[in-house]
This record gives structure tokens, sequence and C-alpha cells, in this order.
């Protein structure tokens, strides 16, 4: 055989299952191995001999036929068998790798591309977290997907349709199909196919991604907000003691340091209206996040409810005076476009990340770019509520109320917060319920006092008429109304916070008779929206020192949490002990 010459055997026998090239280097093995990929070999593996291969000062190289030429490589059947084009196969891998927790996954539209051909010589090099990826989301092990498809012609369609399986969310999946450019059919798919996807993840991967995610403390989301808005911004913060605490809530003078009495005539809400709100319009990759998250909650149990919130579309607010203005707007414009930023900014602090464009925050970038878009909250859907600090005499000290929340709950999962914190929404009657201080006492009942939840979770709750009926009040409320000058609501303050653009009341709910708590204390259990719940003294300073400093907080819970001690410590210093508390902005 001449030198450069390749003896390529086409008959393809058993008894020659090589391909020899003497001499020529690198170039001829190079072009042999085109015509190769051209001909009838699909794929072919390139090495060199091992010692006592180089003949005459030239290297013999040996390439070895892998298998006759196919259709492709049983990744690129696979690909084509679920419909995606190569840079919907490229996002389908990066949320496998998001789903696995594998930090060092970096696939290119290059390299995808040249595993779809089967033009792979060799894996060395390869990152180890790219093959994982691949492996988990297709189901086969590399050396499959990257060879030709071997599976039998008459083999069941190894991608069969998805299972027809009854969603939970089909409320939500219509509310996509309705703002997006997808067909309420391509909707349900995607969401089917995607919690099938999330359901074969391991509960040992997801629980990793889970705690990954929780490992980005408050004061990190805070810093993560300050450097995309800018540290100038009105962010509020204060001196705890020797800690200084920033948080990603945009306040201003007049927001903070209230005292308004909420429940009479200094709370001033006017009948909701109902206009239609700002038009939304989610394109096709903000449409596929928003799926995502419905295909999760199909997954993980997390309950999605599309009722009304109350939208605010106007404030004015002093020392004690509250006048708002309310409109409603669906659960489903908020769940599925702005609450999905505190998960987009988790993964920024977390690790630097970035789209197929090349963006680490498209939807930020999309839905909250300014301090200016987040404060003209008129112009856009914002939604929001109350957050309570409640405090409780018992004796000489006030008992203060601190829960985890739940993996139930949509946003702030596994965060610290005071409690109650809730939506600002109606239960029957949207008009007439927009008081915050409405707002209020139904979740200190639902959260605290044992009664059912009444944001029509169950098909009984949504034919009441009047739930809010005084007598349908649990026993502790009853007693607290019959004792009105035992008890008191106020707002402390206000905020916009930056995380997700929600507005936030950081309110504090105090029963100065002790005799509710020895009366009712026992009656005390948190609802399924925590885990957990904490009980600290007024007059352990070092606790609730400590406490301000735990990392967990969410940024709207120690805003309630710090302005609601400032309070409670005015109205009633001999049952106080704090650390010292001083507002820097």
């Amino acid at each position: 055989m001449d030198a450069g010459v390749a003896d390529t055997n086409r008959d393809g026998g058993a008894a020659d299952r090589r391909w020899r090239v003497v001499g020529g280097g690198l170039g001829h093995v190079m072009t042999l191995r085109r015509q190769l990929l051209t001909s009838e070999c699909r794929r072919v593996a390139f090495s060199r001999t091992f010692p006592g291969s180089r003949r005459s000062g030239r290297t013999l190289w040996r390439v070895t036929r892998i298998s006759p030429r196919s259709e492709g490589t049983l990744l690129r059947a696979l690909v084509r068998e679920r419909r995606l084009t190569v840079q919907e196969a490229l996002d389908a891998l990066q949320q496998r790798a998001e789903l696995m927790n594998e930090r060092s996954y970096a696939l290119s539209d290059r390299q995808l591309r040249r595993w779809l051909a089967g033009d792979v010589a060799s894996l060395n090099g390869v990152r180890p977290a790219n093959i994982r990826v691949a492996e988990a989301e297709f189901g086969w092990p590399i050396g499959a997907l990257l060879a030709d498809d071997q599976r039998p012609t008459d083999h069941p369609d190894s991608s069969p349709e998805p299972k027809d399986r009854e969603l939970r969310t089909k409320e939500f999946i219509s509310w996509v199909a309705e703002h997006s450019a997808l067909s309420y059919e391509a909707a349900y798919r995607a969401v089917t196919e995607g919690a099938e996807k999330f359901a074969s993840v391991s509960f040992v991967m997801r629980a990793a991604c889970v705690d990954a995610r929780a490992q980005v403390g408050r004061a990190q989301i805070a810093d993560a907000v300050a450097d995309y808005y800018g540290h100038s911004a009105a962010f509020y913060s204060a001196r705890v003691g020797q800690r200084v605490v920033r948080l990603s809530v945009l306040t201003n003078q007049d927001w903070v340091g209230l005292a308004v009495p909420l429940g009479g005539g200094a709370e001033s809400c006017a009948p909701a209206g109902r206009g239609e709100g700002p038009a939304v319009r989610l394109s096709d990759s903000q449409a596929r996040s928003a799926l995502d998250r419905l295909a999760a909650a199909e997954v993980t149990g997390t309950v999605m409810v599309n009722n009304s919130l109350y939208r605010l579309s106007g404030l004015e607010i002093g020392r004690s005076h509250l006048a708002a203005q309310f409109e409603c707007a669906e659960f489903a414009v908020y769940a599925l476009t702005t609450d999905l930023l505190e998960a987009e900014l988790r993964d920024l602090a977390r690790e630097e990340v970035q789209d197929a464009e090349g963006t680490a925050t498209p939807l930020r970038d999309a839905w909250l770019p300014t301090v200016e878009s987040g404060l003209a909250f008129e112009r856009r859907v914002c939604v929001g509520g109350p957050v309570c600090l409640v405090a409780i005499a018992d004796g000489e000290q006030y008992q203060l109320l601190v829960q985890e929340r739940s993996n139930q709950v949509l946003n702030v999962t596994g965060t610290l917060a005071v409690i109650p914190k809730a939506f600002h929404q109606p239960i029957v009657d949207a008009y007439g319920e927009t008081r915050i201080s409405t707002t209020i006492e139904r979740e200190l009942e639902e959260e605290l006092f044992g009664r059912v939840d009444l944001e029509q979770r169950s098909a009984g709750s949504m034919r009441r008429a009047a739930p809010l009926h005084p007598f349908n009040a649990s026993a502790p409320m009853k007693w607290l109304r019959g004792h009105p000058d035992s008890w008191r609501m106020e707002c402390t303050g206000f905020g916009i916070n930056m995380v997700t653009g929600n507005y936030e009341f950081s309110c504090l709910v105090v029963i100065e008779d002790p005799a509710w708590w020895t009366g009712y204390g026992h009656l005390l259990e948190a609802n399924w929206e925590a885990s957990r719940l904490h009980r600290y003294s007024s007059l352990d300073s070092d606790g609730i020192t400590h406490l301000i400093g735990d990392t967990r907080w969410s940024n709207e819970g120690l805003l309630a949490l710090i302005e609601g001690l400032r309070r409670l410590g005015e109205l009633d210093s001999s049952r106080v002990r704090l650390p010292a508390i001083e507002r820097i902005s």
C-alpha cells in the first residue's frame, strides 16, 4: 500500500474491520476521516499506535471503523423525535443542569452540533458535567448517544407521546396560552413533558438544587439587588446594635417610622376598581420560564390557585394616615411573571449564569429594569400585602412569633418571616374587602388561630357567601373583637421590594391584655404555609439580636421585624428590652 493511501475494503466483512494509513501525516488522516464520514462510515475513531508503530520516522495511524453509515446518531434521533431545534435542545440541557445543580456544565452550540453529527473522535477533554447532564436528559449512556441509532426499526417509539395526565395547573396554562404565541394544546403538552422530566430527576438531585438556592442568604440577595440597580438607590438600611442591615426594599423617609392605626378612620382604602390593567405579553423564552414553573409545581405539590389579588394603583401614606387605591388582578399574572425574578436573582447571586443571548437576568431586564419602573407601581401589575409582627402580652413580656416558610408556598420558601404574611386579596367581595386590616384579620385566623383557609383551596370554600361574617370568627378572634381596647393593629412602614417588585406593608399586631394569652395561647398553631413556628421573648435582647442576624430572613420579613420592634418599644418600654435600633436610610 502506497504511503498516504488507505486500504478501504468496502465489503464490510468481519475479516477486515479497520483501515490503515502509513505516512502522509495528520493531514492525510483528516482527509480520510472526511471521506469515511461521507461514505460508508458514520463514526470513526483515530488513535496513534502504541510503541513500535514509528517506521522510518513516520507515524502509523490506525483508523477503526465503528459501524456502517446509518440515519444518524441516537442523540440526533432523540432530538428529532422530541421535535426540538438545536437551540431548544440546548435550553433543555441547560434546564436539566440547573435541576441537577451541575455548576460546571457548559455545552456550546458548536459542541452540541458535533455531538448530533457524530463528529467526535474522543471524549477526552469533554467536561464530565456535560456528559452527566446529557445522559440524564436523554436517558442513554453517552457512548450510545454519540453512536449510530442502532435501535431495531420495529421498536416502539422511544420518545412516546407524554402520558395523558390531568394537570392541576390548567387555569394557569390557559393564562400562558392567552398571553403568548402558544396554543393551549402546545402549552399543556409542554407542562406535561416538563413535569415528566422533572419527576425523573432523583429526589437527591432535587433536594441538592433547592439547598443550593437556599444557601444564598438574605444579605446576598440584597447585595445582588443593589448591584443591579445601583447602591445609590434608597434601599432600607438600619443599624441594630453593632450590625448594619441593608435590605432590598425601596423606602423613603415618609414610608418608615409609621404608626398608622388600622381598622379605623386613619385607614382609607377605596373600593377596588375593575380596570384591565397593564397589558402583558410573553415572549417565547418568558413563556418557557412560566411553563417550567408550572411543570415543577405539578411535581412538588406547590399550592397555586388563580385567585384575585389587589394590585396597588395609588398611595398616600404618612406617620398616622394611609390612603390607598387598589384594582383587581389575577394571581397568574404575578406567579408567572415577576415572581420568577427571585429564582433568577438567586441563581445570579450563587454563580454567574447567562441565557442563550448572553444575558444573566433576561426576565428582570424585561419586567423590572430600573428603580423608576419599581416605583411606578401604578403603571405595572404591582401586587403584595401586609407582613405582620405579632406581639402577645404574657405577664411582664411579649411573646413574638416567627415562622419558617414551608416548601408548599410559592415564594420565599424555607426563609424566616414574621407571621402572618399574606397577599392582599379579596375572598368573595372584591369591591368591599380592600382594607389592609381586613386581610390582616383574615390571615391571623387562618395562619395562627386555626380557622380553615379561605383562599378557595377547596370546592367548599368557594361556595360560602359570607366567610368573613362575625359569626364565622374563631374563638380567639371573637374575644379580640369583644375587647377592642385590648389590642391594636398598626402599619409601621411601606416599601417596594425590588426582588419581585411587590408592595410591602410592614405591620404590627399587639395584644396588650395578658388574659388573651392565658385563654388562647395554647390554640396558636401555624397552618400549612409554615414548616415551623418560633417564639421569642421581648425581654431577650441577645436572642433578638441573634435573630435579626440570621441569614435566612426574607427581606420584607426583616423590614417588618425591625420596624415592628421599634414601634413596640415606643408603645410599651416596660415589657421590651431591645438592642439599639437606628434607621440609616
